[in-house]
Protein backbone atom coordinates (compact mmCIF):
# COMPACT_ATOMS: atom_id res chain seq x y z
CA UNK A 1 0.00 0.00 0.00
CA UNK A 2 3.06 2.27 -0.09
CA UNK A 3 2.20 5.38 -2.17
CA UNK A 4 4.25 6.24 -5.29
CA UNK A 5 5.76 2.76 -5.43
CA UNK A 6 5.76 0.80 -8.70
CA UNK A 7 4.70 -2.84 -9.17
CA UNK A 8 8.26 -4.01 -8.43
CA UNK A 9 8.36 -2.16 -5.13
CA UNK A 10 10.68 0.58 -6.38
CA UNK A 11 10.33 4.36 -6.17
CA UNK A 12 11.75 6.25 -9.15
CA UNK A 13 13.48 9.64 -8.78
CA UNK A 14 10.40 11.66 -9.78
CA UNK A 15 8.19 9.75 -7.35
CA UNK A 16 10.84 10.24 -4.67
CA UNK A 17 10.66 14.02 -5.14
CA UNK A 18 6.86 13.92 -5.12
CA UNK A 19 6.84 11.85 -1.93
CA UNK A 20 9.32 14.15 -0.22
CA UNK A 21 7.20 17.20 -1.08
CA UNK A 22 4.04 15.53 0.23
CA UNK A 23 5.32 13.54 3.23
CA UNK A 24 8.48 15.39 4.33
CA UNK A 25 12.25 15.12 4.08
CA UNK A 26 12.51 11.93 6.12
CA UNK A 27 9.95 10.03 4.02
CA UNK A 28 12.28 8.08 1.72
CA UNK A 29 14.82 7.30 4.44
CA UNK A 30 12.02 5.92 6.64
CA UNK A 31 10.82 3.72 3.76
CA UNK A 32 14.33 2.31 3.41
CA UNK A 33 14.46 1.66 7.18
CA UNK A 34 11.07 -0.08 6.92
CA UNK A 35 12.40 -2.31 4.14
CA UNK A 36 15.38 -3.39 6.23
CA UNK A 37 13.18 -4.31 9.20
CA UNK A 38 10.54 -6.04 7.05
CA UNK A 39 13.26 -8.15 5.39
CA UNK A 40 14.36 -9.36 8.83
CA UNK A 41 10.81 -10.09 9.96
CA UNK A 42 10.09 -11.94 6.73
CA UNK A 43 13.08 -14.18 7.42
CA UNK A 44 12.19 -14.76 11.08
CA UNK A 45 8.43 -15.19 11.03
CA UNK A 46 6.82 -18.40 9.86
CA UNK A 47 3.68 -18.64 7.76
CA UNK A 48 0.55 -17.30 9.38
CA UNK A 49 1.35 -13.58 9.38
CA UNK A 50 0.10 -10.82 7.09
CA UNK A 51 1.90 -7.47 6.84
CA UNK A 52 0.21 -4.36 5.46
CA UNK A 53 2.64 -1.55 4.69
CA UNK A 54 1.84 2.17 4.60
CA UNK A 55 -1.93 1.88 4.60
CA UNK A 56 -3.76 5.21 4.39
CA UNK A 57 -6.91 5.16 6.50
CA UNK A 58 -9.92 5.90 4.25
CA UNK A 59 -11.12 9.50 4.20
CA UNK A 60 -8.01 10.71 6.03
CA UNK A 61 -4.36 11.58 5.58
CA UNK A 62 -3.30 9.13 8.31
CA UNK A 63 -0.80 6.55 7.08
CA UNK A 64 -0.23 3.48 9.26
CA UNK A 65 3.39 2.47 8.49
CA UNK A 66 3.18 -1.25 9.29
CA UNK A 67 0.21 -3.35 10.38
CA UNK A 68 1.31 -6.87 11.30
CA UNK A 69 -1.45 -9.43 11.80
CA UNK A 70 -0.82 -12.85 13.33
CA UNK A 71 -2.68 -15.47 15.31
CA UNK A 72 -1.63 -13.65 18.49
CA UNK A 73 -3.07 -10.25 17.58
CA UNK A 74 -2.35 -7.07 15.65
CA UNK A 75 0.79 -4.95 16.01
CA UNK A 76 1.12 -1.39 14.74
CA UNK A 77 4.80 -0.81 13.99
CA UNK A 78 6.65 2.45 13.39
CA UNK A 79 10.26 2.17 12.21
CA UNK A 80 12.61 5.04 12.97
CA UNK A 81 15.94 5.57 11.24
CA UNK A 82 17.23 7.85 14.04
CA UNK A 83 20.51 7.12 15.80
CA UNK A 84 21.92 8.49 19.03
CA UNK A 85 21.05 8.13 22.70
CA UNK A 86 17.37 8.21 23.62
CA UNK A 87 15.04 7.66 26.53
CA UNK A 88 11.56 6.17 26.15
CA UNK A 89 9.76 7.15 29.34
CA UNK A 90 6.00 6.80 29.58
CA UNK A 91 4.63 8.82 26.66
CA UNK A 92 7.87 10.81 26.30
CA UNK A 93 10.67 10.35 23.77
CA UNK A 94 13.80 12.18 24.88
CA UNK A 95 17.34 12.63 23.65
CA UNK A 96 20.17 12.06 26.13
CA UNK A 97 23.33 14.14 26.16
CA UNK A 98 26.79 12.85 27.13
CA UNK A 99 25.97 13.43 30.80
CA UNK A 100 22.75 11.46 30.58
CA UNK A 101 20.52 14.56 30.80
CA UNK A 102 17.22 14.14 28.97
CA UNK A 103 15.38 16.67 26.86
CA UNK A 104 12.38 16.22 24.55
CA UNK A 105 13.33 15.04 21.06
CA UNK A 106 12.12 17.07 18.04
CA UNK A 107 9.77 14.19 17.11
CA UNK A 108 8.04 12.10 19.76
CA UNK A 109 8.13 8.67 18.11
CA UNK A 110 6.57 6.95 21.13
CA UNK A 111 3.62 9.34 21.04
CA UNK A 112 3.37 9.01 17.27
CA UNK A 113 3.07 5.20 17.19
CA UNK A 114 0.61 5.31 20.11
CA UNK A 115 -1.59 7.78 18.20
CA UNK A 116 -1.40 5.67 15.03
CA UNK A 117 -2.44 2.60 17.01
CA UNK A 118 -5.42 4.48 18.48
CA UNK A 119 -6.40 5.68 14.99
CA UNK A 120 -6.35 2.13 13.61
CA UNK A 121 -8.29 0.85 16.61
CA UNK A 122 -11.02 3.45 15.93
CA UNK A 123 -11.03 2.55 12.24
CA UNK A 124 -11.56 -1.14 13.06
CA UNK A 125 -14.37 -0.24 15.43
CA UNK A 126 -16.08 1.82 12.73
CA UNK A 127 -15.77 -1.19 10.41
CA UNK A 128 -17.43 -3.30 13.14
CA UNK A 129 -14.39 -5.50 13.48
CA UNK A 130 -14.51 -6.85 17.02
CA UNK A 131 -11.10 -7.79 18.41
CA UNK A 132 -10.48 -10.03 21.44
CA UNK A 133 -7.44 -8.03 22.53
CA UNK A 134 -6.15 -4.45 22.09
CA UNK A 135 -3.73 -3.57 19.32
CA UNK A 136 -0.11 -3.24 20.43
CA UNK A 137 2.04 -0.25 19.48
CA UNK A 138 5.66 -1.04 18.63
CA UNK A 139 8.55 1.32 17.91
CA UNK A 140 11.52 -0.28 16.14
CA UNK A 141 14.87 1.50 15.85
CA UNK A 142 16.40 0.26 12.60
CA UNK A 143 19.84 1.83 13.09
CA UNK A 144 22.32 -0.04 15.34
CA UNK A 145 23.52 3.39 16.43
CA UNK A 146 20.30 4.03 18.38
CA UNK A 147 20.83 3.42 22.09
CA UNK A 148 17.54 3.49 24.00
CA UNK A 149 16.76 3.45 27.71
CA UNK A 150 13.19 2.33 28.36
CA UNK A 151 11.25 3.34 31.47
CA UNK A 152 7.72 1.91 31.28
CA UNK A 153 7.03 3.34 27.78
CA UNK A 154 3.47 3.37 26.42
CA UNK A 155 4.67 1.39 23.37
CA UNK A 156 6.99 -1.57 23.06
CA UNK A 157 10.47 -0.38 22.08
CA UNK A 158 12.66 -2.70 19.99
CA UNK A 159 16.31 -1.93 19.24
CA UNK A 160 17.86 -3.19 16.00
CA UNK A 161 19.70 -5.97 17.83
CA UNK A 162 16.47 -7.21 19.43
CA UNK A 163 14.36 -7.71 16.29
CA UNK A 164 14.94 -11.48 16.42
CA UNK A 165 13.78 -11.54 20.04
CA UNK A 166 10.71 -9.49 19.06
CA UNK A 167 9.87 -11.92 16.26
CA UNK A 168 10.22 -14.86 18.64
CA UNK A 169 7.75 -13.23 21.04
CA UNK A 170 5.23 -12.90 18.20
CA UNK A 171 5.61 -16.56 17.31
CA UNK A 172 5.07 -17.52 20.94
CA UNK A 173 2.08 -15.21 21.52
CA UNK A 174 -1.08 -16.98 22.67
CA UNK A 175 -3.42 -17.37 19.65
CA UNK A 176 -6.55 -15.23 19.80
CA UNK A 177 -8.03 -16.43 16.48
CA UNK A 178 -7.56 -19.07 13.81
CA UNK A 179 -4.97 -18.63 11.07
CA UNK A 180 -7.58 -18.56 8.29
CA UNK A 181 -9.22 -15.55 9.96
CA UNK A 182 -5.99 -13.53 9.59
CA UNK A 183 -6.37 -13.21 5.82
CA UNK A 184 -10.06 -12.34 6.11
CA UNK A 185 -9.19 -9.62 8.62
CA UNK A 186 -6.41 -8.23 6.40
CA UNK A 187 -8.77 -8.11 3.41
CA UNK A 188 -11.39 -6.32 5.49
CA UNK A 189 -8.88 -3.69 6.66
CA UNK A 190 -7.73 -2.95 3.10
CA UNK A 191 -11.16 -3.17 1.49
CA UNK A 192 -13.80 -2.17 4.08
CA UNK A 193 -16.82 -2.82 1.87
CA UNK A 194 -18.63 -5.68 3.66
CA UNK A 195 -21.15 -4.11 6.07
CA UNK A 196 -21.53 -7.21 8.25
CA UNK A 197 -19.83 -7.39 11.62
CA UNK A 198 -16.53 -9.27 11.57
CA UNK A 199 -16.18 -11.28 14.75
CA UNK A 200 -13.26 -13.73 15.13
CA UNK A 201 -15.34 -15.84 17.54
CA UNK A 202 -17.80 -16.55 14.74
CA UNK A 203 -15.20 -17.35 12.11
Amino acid sequence: KTPLQDASGNINPIARVQGTLKYGLSWFAELEAQKAVITQLDRLLEKGFVLIRNFTLPNSEIVIPIILIGAGGIWVIYVTKEKGSFEAKGDQWNTLDNNGRAQPAPINFIGRVAQLTTALQKYLKIQKIELPSPLEAVLIAADPGAQIESVRPIARVVRSDAIKQFATSLLQARPVWRTDFIHELADRIIDPTPPAELDPAKS
